[in-house]
């Protein structure tokens, strides 16, 4: 491909490139690459057949040498003296070959005029006279020195003399000894002095069979070579020739049926363009060229033609299409900020109320989403959480988000506990699900006062909770089915008492699931890894840890789903009633009851508490005490957290026992019957009853594996 484009080309350039250039270019290597084909084809048989005339010629001397040979002389007998001198010697006298002394070991052998000798080389050069063969010789071949023993050469100025020898090729020395007498025995093979030689033989036999000579005849392939040369030039001009005559006519053909209808096509194209930018749009540029070639150029003319009329109906509808994209972003934009405003944004939520920090987020994975969180006072010392997932993404699940959010919290100001919330907001989606869509939820509302967080979840990720001094772990807790996907699904509470300290961490699962290149998932233990590095701070700033942590997990992977995290820190209960729990931690033995009378008598007389409402409140600690380090650790002991707390409102005084104990319900013990006798009266619970007759109100809870019970009195 060129480096420039057509448009920065020169004329010549054009030229060079041009498709008529480039089909003459491919025609003529073509016809070139054919007759290189055919070349090598014709060499191989003309070579074929013109060595099989010359191998004939050279065995049809032999053989009429040797029925000459036969006829006027006795080669058998000449030839086995011959041998019997040569196979007599010994190696170092063999190798003097060709010199006199070599010589003089054949001088018994008649070699006059009118010998055998002399007949058979006069013979030898008459055949070598009358043929253009090059050579031809009686010799014999010697298995054991593997060599060529002459016994008559034609030569007429330089014979090789009877006895004299050369070395052979072992491979065509067996050609002849071994020929059975069918086809013709014949060996090419390349020599020191005449080059590529082609040797033919026919054998001499005595009268046993035995071969006692070969008359052989050399033939040089040269002819062979010189013909081959002939040929090649005279295939190789005509290739040349018919090369130059089909390009030639080819191009004229295909410049004629595809370059200038395309050159035509491509001038329409640049003059509808140009009227394109000056405004121009009722154009007819292609159908005006009328191309008739009856192929694909012709079709590409009228599609192009088809294409002109279109393109302006085609223009009118992406304007429309693109207004209509615009009023959509504009609407998903107004929508997107409407979801914004739904959910709680401004933090701290709640300037006024120290018993929590709270922060959320939620970043969708399209303009809108379905995911949400909330949070709200039910009231003053109960605080709503929720979390949610709804099925799908974009404005299907957005809308789906904000009905669903808007019963959720419809249902939870009415005061009702997390379960009977998602079952009325399962009944109250399932009476209309046309979509099938549905949602999961953790829904806790935590008392403030307490700590007590009661909770119930539709199907939603396991909650992650951090206990003072503690990591941050999973909680699995019951789940229930989904939200709008049965409208019978019953859920259930369960209970934790959260320590001051304590905090919660509440997501969606685009959190878990979020992904990256090698389609690994985030998952729980990269979650609470990342929690606990960064588990002394504070909820807004946890919530960037994690939000960091995953886009450097995810990298350039688009995001997937909804990323939505909640993590809340219960304070501890500040205030109660206006004034500020106190709270006392000691060992739960019989000896520190003096200890917690002391601690609630220092508040009550703050509170100026009447001398006999104190001494109530005084026998019931030493009764719930004493009961608490007699049963609960038993046989040892452990701690025991006392908190006083006043509503000033009711001028009602609070005071929790908190222990880790064996779990018992002293409040669901049955009462003494107290107008018995006291014989007569079953042993113990009357310690409890007079507390229950005295205090206002009693009340025990199990929360999270601890004992709490509390008792009410007015001052």
């Amino acid at each position: 491909m060129p480096d420039r484009s057509v448009r920065e080309m020169n004329a010549a350039q054009k030229l060079h490139n041009s498709l008529a250039a480039k089909l003459f270019r491919a025609t003529a290597t073509g016809c070139i690459l054919l007759g290189l084909v055919v070349l090598i084809i014709g060499l191989g048989l003309y070579s074929y057949s013109l060595s099989g005339q010359i191998i004939r010629h050279a065995n049809n001397i032999t053989y009429s040498a040797r029925n000459s040979a036969t006829h006027a002389a006795d080669p058998v007998s000449f030839s086995k003296e011959v041998m019997a001198i040569y196979r007599s010697l010994s190696d170092e006298e063999r190798q003097l070959t060709g010199t006199e002394e070599y010589r003089s070991f054949y001088s018994g052998l008649d070699l006059s005029a009118g010998s055998d000798y002399d007949i058979l080389s006069s013979m030898l050069r008459g055949f070598l006279n009358d043929s253009d063969i090059s050579f031809i010789y009686l010799a014999m071949y010697d298995e054991a020195s593997c060599a060529m023993v002459y016994i008559a050469d034609s030569d007429p100025e330089a014979p090789l003399l009877p006895g004299e020898w050369e070395s052979v090729n072992e491979r065509g020395m067996r050609k002849f000894l071994n020929w059975d007498g069918t086809g013709m025995v014949y060996d090419i093979a390349r020599t020191s002095g005449y080059g590529w030689m082609c040797t033919t033989g026919i054998p001499i036999r005595d009268e046993n069979g035995e071969i006692c000579a070969f008359v052989l005849a050399d033939v040089t392939i040269d002819k062979l070579f010189s013909g081959m040369k002939e040929f090649a030039l005279q295939v190789s001009i005509a290739v040349l020739v018919i090369t130059a005559i089909v390009a030639v006519a080819l191009a004229n053909y295909m410049k004629k049926k595809i370059s200038v209808p395309i050159d035509e096509i491509a001038g329409a194209a640049e003059r509808y363009v140009a009227d394109r930018r000056d405004g121009i749009t009722d154009t007819d540029h292609f159908a005006m060229l009328n191309i008739r070639t009856g192929d694909e150029i012709e079709n590409l003319s009228l599609v192009m033609a088809d294409m002109e009329h279109d393109i302006q109906a085609i223009e009118d509808d992406l304007t429309k299409i693109t207004a209509e994209k615009e009023r959509i972003s504009t609407e998903l934009t107004l929508a997107k900020r409407i979801q914004a405003a739904m959910l709680p944004s401004i933090f701290p939520p709640f300037p006024d109320k120290k018993e929590f920090d709270v922060f959320a987020s939620m970043d969708p994975a399209k303009e809108v989403g379905g995911d949400f969180y909330d949070f709200f006072l039910v009231d003053d010392d109960h605080l709503c959480l929720v979390m949610a997932d709804v099925s799908g993404k974009g404005i299907p699940a957005a809308l789906f988000m904000m009905i669903s959010k808007i019963i959720l919290q419809s249902c939870a100001m009415l005061g009702q506990g997390p379960s009977a919330v998602l079952t009325k907001t399962n009944e109250a989606i399932c009476s209309n699900n046309q979509a099938n869509m549905f949602v999961t939820a953790w829904v806790g509302i935590l008392e403030l006062s307490t700590g007590r967080l009661t909770a119930s979840s539709a199907g939603h990720e396991y909650p992650i909770i951090k206990k003072p001094g503690g990591d941050f772990e999973v909680f699995k807790d019951r789940h229930g089915f989904v939200i709008g996907g049965f409208p019978f699904s019953k859920y259930e509470d369960y209970e934790l008492l959260l320590e001051p300290g304590t905090m919660l961490f509440l997501y969606t699962d685009g959190l878990p699931e979020a992904t990256n290149s090698e389609k690994e998932m985030f998952g729980l233990n990269r979650i609470t890894a990342v929690l606990n590095e960064n588990a002394d701070r504070h909820p807004n700033e946890i919530l960037e840890s994690v939000n960091r942590a995953v886009e450097k997990f995810v990298g350039n992977e688009e995001q997937f789903d909804d990323l939505t995290m909640l993590c809340i820190q219960y304070c501890g209960p500040d205030h109660e009633g206006g004034e500020p729990v106190k709270e006392l931690t000691v060992k739960a033995t019989v000896e520190n009851i003096s200890a917690v009378t002391k601690f609630v008598d220092q508040q009550l007389k703050e509170l100026g508490c009447p001398i006999k409402t104190q001494s109530q409140i005084d026998i019931a600690i030493d009764e719930l005490v004493n009961n608490i380090a007699s049963y609960a650790y038993a046989p040892g002991t452990g701690d025991l957290t006392v908190r006083f707390g006043f509503d000033e409102n009711t001028r009602t005084a609070a005071i929790t026992f908190i222990d880790s104990g064996t779990p018992f319900d002293p409040v669901a013990a049955e009462d003494p019957d107290v107008t018995l006798a006291a014989e007569d009266r079953r042993i113990g619970g009357l310690g409890i009853f007079l507390v229950k007759k005295t205090m206002d109100e009693v009340s025990y809870r199990f929360l999270d594996g601890r004992n709490v019970l509390r008792i009410e009195k007015k001052i």
